[in-house]
């Protein structure tokens, strides 16, 4: 996960800065770090939507039935 998460990283840095080659200082700066984020927010919230919660939190037990799932929680997000 790890390498995976560095490998995004790099590659979205990478392009970044490649595309915003012809701005000021200020915004090749702050571009590639705000892409960088953003990426690397999708990919967490992509990671914890399909594997649930990591390997040995103590939250997360297994046995949560549907009942204890609140009214509020959305549906596009696995309880």
């Amino acid at each position: 996960m790890e390498l995976l998460c560095l490998v995004v990283a790099v590659a979205v840095w990478a392009g970044a800065r490649r595309l915003t080659a012809g701005l000021s200082i200020a915004w090749r700066g702050i571009v590639p770090v705000g892409l960088v984020l953003l990426s690397l927010a999708v990919l967490a919230a992509g990671c914890f939507a399909l594997l649930g919660a990591p390997s040995g939190y103590h939250g997360d037990s297994g046995l949560c039935p549907t009942s204890n799932v609140p009214p509020w929680w959305p549906s596009w997000l696995p309880a």
